[in-house]
């Protein structure tokens, strides 16, 4: 029984770490040199979606947004777009997640692979990784969506387009 709790708390550890190390390169590695080498373009996006009405696809990236305590990250406008629209969080985990589902839905970039590849050091989740990439391939095709285009629309009808046909088990 000791040995059993040791080692499932061994693993928790592990896979905090490994949370931690995404995270941190994340944040450090794309997050802060966007915002800082793109200002000017950075307000302007920020800008723009504060001029959205309440419920709108603009309005509800900024409230996920503040609500994760970031900021708008200059080229990551349509990325931060789909993790509103198919209900991904900003965990590490999440972030994988969501990648995962992007991959099966044809997302070839070399942002979808770099940080679907990080789940390497996150094997007890990988079985959630791969349902994630079934439900890709079993979803319509997200790569068009455009902020620019869809950030005046209702939230809930644009997620009801890409949700309605597929269970989502948030566990």
């Amino acid at each position: 029984m000791n040995t059993s709790l040791t080692i499932n708390q061994s693993a928790s550890s592990r896979y905090k770490v490994a949370e931690m190390l995404i995270e941190l390169l994340k944040i450090y590695l794309v997050i802060v040199p966007l915002q800082v080498l793109f200002k000017r373009r950075l307000k302007k996006s920020r800008t723009l979606l504060e001029k959205c009405s309440e419920n709108t696809i603009g309005s509800d990236i900024l409230k996920m947004l503040k609500e994760n305590n970031l900021d708008v990250i200059p080229f990551y406008e349509e990325h931060d777009l789909k993790h509103l629209v198919l209900n991904y969080g900003m965990t590490s985990e999440e972030e994988i997640k969501m990648q995962a589902f992007l991959f099966g839905n044809g997302d070839r970039s070399i942002s979808c692979l770099l940080f679907l590849f990080s789940g390497i050091i996150m094997p007890s989740a990988w079985s959630k990784f791969y349902k994630e990439y079934k439900r890709g391939k079993l979803s319509p095709d997200i790569s068009n969506l455009k902020l620019e285009k869809c950030k005046n629309l209702s939230t809930a009808n644009l997620k009801y387009k890409y949700q309605n046909h597929l269970y989502r088990n948030n566990n």
